[in-house]
């Protein structure tokens, strides 16, 4: 199983490759939507840890893209935005979407692993 990571704040990315990758998992890591989309071809086994607040190509459109996939993989989406702004991200997302609050704890991201 590969690890994506879509996150856009440095401190955040770089805990969550840290953590993923020192449990022995390939990570890679993409700073934006557009990187990621134009970079890489996740597969039906990979976890994608999505930032719903991403500059440019938002992570609703990622998670969106991800979902037209053949073989999507497993999403989990991170936000440390308010409530009323997830609520309205949400609606348009699958309903059996993961979230995850930012600051994530570190034995949540384990148990996803």
């Amino acid at each position: 199983m590969r690890i994506h990571i879509v996150e856009d704040d440095y401190g955040v990315r770089d805990a969550l490759i840290e953590l993923v990758s020192g449990q022995g998992h390939k990570v890679l890591a993409y700073a934006d939507g557009e990187a990621f989309m134009n970079g890489c071809s996740p597969k039906g086994g990979d976890l994608v840890f999505v930032d719903l607040g991403l500059p440019g190509i938002g992570g609703a459109d990622v998670i969106d893209w991800l979902g037209r996939l053949p073989e999507p993989p497993r999403v989990v989406a991170i936000t440390g935005r308010p409530r009323i702004d997830i609520d309205l991200m949400l609606r348009r997302l699958p309903a059996d979407l993961q979230l995850m609050r930012k600051p994530l704890a570190p034995e949540a991201i384990s148990a996803l692993l």
